[in-house]
């Protein structure tokens, strides 16, 4: 018997039986089981399962949260079961409606900003999957690892080609993943996201001069490697959307709602809500940057803690840029790059305890492969959008042991004399050159305070969407 019958054959028995069973079905991430008698289910020992993240009882239904696998685990429940198999539904058909203010109300806000970074994230971390591989092969066969593949071999370039293209156009995989998520076209949202990063638009912001989008004036900025500002897009892109459907006669709908969209979402797209993430961002570049001339250490404790979240932006090039200079005429940095290689080792230490202490395999996988990656091809993104954006506690720990760790440097006085990435992660430290002692303090302690809250107080271990869904039915 294989690994998902076995698996089907305990939660068919946990349920109670094949007889107790109505019906069951699957959306993304859950099987949804309608018993006949839901007290024969208990939530304990479903729950004792490996492999089940969580159980939601809503609906009617007991739902079991499995993750990216319950496709294979749905099919060996109907094998076992003797159902009939059906189409996977909706993810949020049962999830119920709530009146406007209390869906935006405060309290709810960070669940919902999450549930939409996360569910726009999910459906493409294949990408990061794979740019992180590839890159990884690249370090460690190319001139930098084993020199195995030089600079111009045919191998070396076509592997490098992947794991940037991956990045270099993720606003397009993120625009579709959101269309899905926020229900809209995803050819308008892809639409959107070519002209964000296309090379003409591209020569716009590199030349610098004023553009207008109907007169309003555009923020110049490149989209690419990023995928914050296109979800935030294309979530007003469901609203404009559905509001243009729900006026449009039906005999011009063909043309006017692509065309009608597409004409509301330029100026929207290019000039506010595209901008907006930047310039939240800009703002916590323009802190550091003055944290970073008036105040060391609270620099290094806002870096440590920020840094991943300014990575996800695309602001850390930026914010280097700026301060390159100074650091070049003293010849070393003891405010802002301190903090920026202890956020090397937090990143490790969320990847390493996710491994180990995430609930659920698929979870656990998640860990090991984003960790090997990163350990081997120094890699975060695929860290910082498949575990951090989706997992709210990851995200807390690790800006409290960046913080604790940046703190330490910055009261340290740990300066960097050495501007260029070294190697591979564990090997970072060696920047801080002579003062590789308090560095390396520093550094001990954000990987020890991370690793140590994410192995004592755990993770989410489920998509947003579940704590949202439980959040609504209390409201």
């Amino acid at each position: 018997m294989t690994n998902d019958r076995k698996l089907a054959s305990k939660i068919i028995d946990t349920v109670g039986g094949k007889e107790n069973i109505s019906n069951v079905t699957h959306c993304m991430t859950r099987l949804r089981f309608v018993l006949k008698d839901e007290g024969l289910a208990s939530d304990d020992a479903l729950n004792a399962i490996p492999e089940v993240i969580s159980v939601v009882r809503a609906g009617g239904q007991v739902q079991l949260v499995i993750g990216p696998t319950v496709d294979k685990v749905y099919d060996a429940v109907c094998k076992e079961g003797g159902f009939d198999a059906q189409k996977a539904i909706d993810e949020n058909l049962d999830a119920p409606k709530l009146p406007f203010k209390e869906r935006f109300a405060p309290k709810r806000i960070g669940n919902l900003i999450l549930d939409a970074v996360s569910g726009s994230i999910a459906p493409i971390l294949p990408i990061f999957c794979i740019a992180g591989i590839f890159r990884m092969f690249t370090i460690l066969l190319g001139p930098e690892g084993a020199g195995l593949l030089s600079e111009e071999s045919n191998m070396y370039q076509l592997f490098t080609l992947v794991g940037d293209a991956a990045y270099y156009f993720l606003p397009v995989f993120g625009a579709y993943a959101a269309a899905k998520k926020f229900k809209t076209s995803p050819v308008l949202a892809l639409m959107t996201a070519v002209i964000m990063i296309h090379p003409s638009m591209l020569a716009i912001v590199e030349e610098g001069a004023p553009f207008d989008v109907y007169g309003i004036p555009m923020t110049l900025v490149n989209y690419t490697q990023s995928v914050l500002p296109i979800i935030l897009i294309v979530w007003v892109q469901s609203y404009v959307e559905g509001l243009i459907k729900k006026f449009c006669p039906d005999m011009l709908r063909i043309l006017v709602i692509p065309v009608g969209t597409m004409l509301i979402m330029l100026p929207l797209a290019l000039c506010v809500f595209g901008p907006a993430v930047s310039f939240v961002m800009g703002i916590i570049a323009n802190i550091i940057i003055w944290l970073g001339a008036n105040a060391g250490p609270l620099c290094g404790l806002v870096v440590g803690a920020t840094w991943n979240l300014v990575i996800a932006t695309g602001m850390h090039v930026p914010i280097l840029t700026a301060m390159m200079p100074g650091w070049l005429e003293v010849g070393y940095d003891a405010v802002c790059t301190p903090g920026t290689t202890v956020v090397v080792y937090v990143t490790f230490a969320v990847a390493l305890a996710y491994g180990i202490r995430a609930k659920g395999k698929a979870n656990r996988q998640l860990g090991w492969t984003t960790l090997a990656t990163y350990a081997l091809g120094r890699v975060s993104e695929p860290i910082i959008y498949v575990i951090l954006l989706r997992d709210k506690k990851a995200l807390a720990w690790s800006m409290i042991g960046g913080a604790a760790g940046g703190l330490v440097c910055g009261l340290l006085n740990a300066r960097i004399f050495i501007f260029s990435g070294v190697g591979f992660p564990w090997m970072n430290v060696i920047k801080f050159s002579q003062d590789i002692v308090p560095g390396a303090i520093g550094c001990f302690i954000g990987f020890a305070v991370t690793f140590a809250l994410c192995m004592v107080f755990g993770f989410d271990n489920r998509e947003a969407t579940e704590k949202d869904a439980e959040d609504a039915m209390e409201a």
